[in-house]
């Protein structure tokens, strides 16, 4: 498998240091993050970099940005964009080549002056999606990970970004159609970038034994074209894979790719619960995950799909999936209670009398009542009698049981 990112580490105060593509006019991105920099904490600010920021290759300067942008309302990261020149002192850029980004900090958080550097290698890889490798042989039924070089679609340089399968076209014999279609199974539903700001993106499939009903036959070649349209001048990329006897991975699944176990939980509200992804299974083995959603998100009543790109145990970028699923807790009342509420609604007993015994069965666990998602609504009598009366169910009177006893 070629490798396409590439992590060194300079010896610089505070520095951050990355590789993207040594071509002309391609576009870095730096962040700097100083709140004491932000004046307008009501509106997203404009600031000049005049003697705030200078940029070098390989230690000439270059013209930088004029300025930077604040990422948004009151948050203190500010975004600036380099465009590489052609060349630097009469030489064109090549592999090895360091942008480095030096911040003045005119205070820190202790009013002291001080110097933070970002750093960037370059790398001589063409800004049109490229694939790995472009030649292949797979068997029938075989896990094959699809690998696109794509920096236009990333999109976001802080979580990982996505393209949609019917972009990649797929051609066998006489059958034309996307990866999106149902045969290739792709439970991340997208290509999903191998983590933020790698510009990698991966989709990990079985090869299918039919396609639109049309069987796959060894020794047939599967083509897979990905056309950027992002830009004025469109790009294409082509894959070619031999299916066939040749495939030397006799493995029939990829662990670093295997689905992990999905999550179900419980919860007696209807507005869902939030979900810690560590406190299961379907993360371990894994280095610094990143998932969306993320952990400790609230997930809604029902099933939703989560994706996670993290580095696992090898070093290797990995993309997980799993479900999480949360049902709603039904409410349990005994039978008796009815009772109880119809003496209330025929006046039988007091609200005090009637409030007080609810309350006990609820702190005992006698009882359970969810919890619902409007919290502020006035006591509903005529909806425990309606249902003392047998005309409603236990988990559409929760609500006003929860009006008693909050």
């Amino acid at each position: 498998m070629m490798k396409y990112f590439t992590m060194i580490l300079l010896l610089l105060p505070i520095s951050v240091c990355y590789a993207q593509p040594a071509v002309s006019g391609s576009v870095l991105i730096f962040y700097i993050t100083d709140e004491n920099l932000v004046t307008d904490h009501r509106g997203i600010m404009t600031l000049s970099t005049d003697g705030l920021v200078d940029f070098t290759i390989d230690g000439t300067p270059i013209p930088g940005p004029s300025s930077m942008v604040e990422t948004g309302v009151d948050t203190g990261e500010f975004q600036l964009e380099l465009t590489l020149p052609s060349s630097v002192n009469g030489q064109p850029l090549q592999d090895g080549d360091v942008v480095l980004m030096t911040y003045h900090q005119p205070t820190d958080n202790s009013g002291n002056p001080q110097t933070i550097t970002q750093s960037v290698v370059l790398r001589s890889i063409p800004s049109s999606p490229v694939a790995q490798p472009s030649e292949q042989s797979v068997n029938i039924g075989h896990y094959f990970t699809l690998q696109l070089y794509a920096p236009n679609y990333n999109l976001d340089s802080q979580v990982p970004d996505d393209i949609p399968l019917n972009l990649v076209r797929v051609n066998i014999g006489g059958v034309h159609t996307t990866l999106a279609d149902s045969a290739f199974d792709i439970g991340t539903g997208t290509l999903r970038e191998t983590g933020p700001n790698t510009n990698i993106f991966a989709a990990t499939f079985k090869i299918p034994r039919t396609i639109d009903g049309f069987p796959v036959e060894i020794g047939s070649t599967m083509e897979f074209t990905f056309g950027d349209n992002s830009q004025p001048i469109q790009s294409e990329s082509h894959i070619f894979v031999m299916i066939g006897a040749h495939y030397q991975n006799t493995v029939p699944t990829v662990p670093s790719l295997s689905a992990p176990p999905n999550i179900t939980v419980q919860t007696t509200s209807t507005s869902g619960i939030s979900v810690n992804f560590f406190n299961y299974t379907v993360l371990q083995g894994l280095v610094n995950p990143v998932c969306y959603p993320s952990s400790d998100s609230m997930f809604p009543i029902g099933t939703t799909p989560v994706t996670c790109s993290a580095i696992n145990q090898a070093g290797n970028s990995v993309l997980k999936s799993f479900s999480v699923t949360v049902t709603q807790e039904s409410s349990h009342i005994p039978y008796w209670v009815k009772n109880l509420a119809g003496f209330w609604c025929s006046e039988n007993i007091q609200d005090s009398d009637f409030k007080a015994a609810i309350q006990f069965l609820n702190s005992n666990k006698i009882i359970t009542i969810p919890e619902p998602q409007d919290k502020t609504s006035p006591i509903d009598k005529s909806g425990i009698c309606l249902w003392s009366e047998g005309k409603i169910t236990d988990n559409e009177v929760a609500k006003s049981f929860y009006s008693i006893i909050r």
